[in-house]
């Protein structure tokens, strides 16, 4: 007989803006309906942009319903545009300064003055160092080369990670720019089956990936527009021309997501593992009230009743509540104040 191996289960949460809210509802159904903590239940974490600033609340064990009530009570402070001289329509600064969030993100009820290594399950976060032009993803001590990240600031992890263009500016750490991570993963499926792969030396079909969205939308074209591909093309108003690069951003987030997804569910499914997806499609109706910065009892509305409905069915699904019946050992950590191994 063989050696029996354990599951080695990874939580993956895309982009997407204030549409994080869905996925904050979900996982506070999830607990609701399993009970403890859910971070407990995955040897890995990993999440982009507002699904960054949730993987590192579930890291720390902070509630979902939590994070969920601050959402709702905290969204418009998020997205409280700069007046329109300050930011030129968007040509000269982003919509958004940034200083909403990170007082959020800093408050006791979040994230505070902790830094990487209190978190009490293994994370990882995408970003882009703007100022070296790669990609960064930051990680916990959970292997014995990440010397370094554990010393960062939690909120200025997040704020790396979130720092959409156009939407929010570029954060600063350790004097270089960071900007979201969505623009090189904002479904960091890949990025959390790589480290299980190769820093966790997990084989694929021990693996199983729980993957939530944000309601997935498609950007299609507009067959009236010119076909020219110029700013009023791209912006679909002549009147709006700063809405071009915004919803190039959109189209490139959206196909991206729904790339790696299905990357990400082939390689699992080629080799025995586990990919289970929580999402929905918004219905073209929807698409007017949810968005990645609209903040409005609509979208509320939207976004956590589409939420109860998909973990309603998902509870039900024999592969989740495999998936939730799993308890991660306790993590190893090579580095840091909580340095184990």
């Amino acid at each position: 007989m063989g050696i029996e191996t354990k599951p080695f289960q990874i939580l993956a949460l895309s982009g997407g803006g204030y549409r994080g809210l869905y996925t904050a509802q979900v996982l506070a159904d999830l607990e609701e309906e399993f009970g403890s903590p859910i971070g407990q239940r995955f040897d890995l974490i990993t999440g982009t942009s507002v699904g960054g600033i949730i993987a590192i609340a579930i890291a720390l064990e902070i509630p979902m319903q939590k994070v969920v009530e601050l959402f709702v009570q905290h969204g418009h402070e998020i997205f409280k545009k700069r007046r329109w001289y300050s930011r030129w329509f968007g040509y000269r600064r982003s919509n958004y300064t940034a200083d909403g969030l990170k007082q959020l993100l800093s408050s006791p009820e979040l994230f505070g003055e902790k830094i990487l290594a209190d978190a009490k399950h293994p994370v990882i976060i995408p970003s882009i160092n703007y100022t070296e032009g790669k990609p960064v993803v930051f990680k916990t001590p959970h292997h014995q080369d990440f010397r370094r990240d554990w010393k960062f600031k939690l909120v200025d992890i997040a704020l790396a990670t979130s720092a959409a263009p156009m939407y929010f500016p570029r954060h600063m750490i350790e004097n270089q720019q960071y900007v979201d991570g969505g623009l090189c993963a904002n479904n960091p499926n890949l990025i959390g089956l790589h480290e299980a792969d190769y820093f966790f030396d997990v084989s694929l079909k021990d693996i199983a990936l729980l993957s939530i969205g944000t309601l997935s939308s498609k950007r299609t074209v507009n067959a009236s527009n010119n076909k020219d591909g110029g700013l009023i093309d791209w912006a679909e108003s002549k009147y709006k021309l700063g809405d071009s690069a915004r919803n190039i951003i959109d189209l490139t987030l959206a196909n991206q997501q729904m790339l790696m997804q299905q990357i990400a569910d082939h390689r699992l499914t080629r080799h025995k593992g586990i990919s289970f997806k929580i999402d929905e499609n918004l219905v073209a109706k929807s698409t007017d009230y949810v968005g990645l910065d609209l903040v409005s009892e609509w979208s509320q509305e939207t976004l956590i009743g589409n939420a109860r409905s998909s973990s309603k069915i998902a509870i039900a699904k024999p592969e989740l509540i495999q998936i939730m019946s799993h308890v991660a050992p306790s993590p190893k950590w090579h580095h840091g104040p909580n340095k184990n191994i």
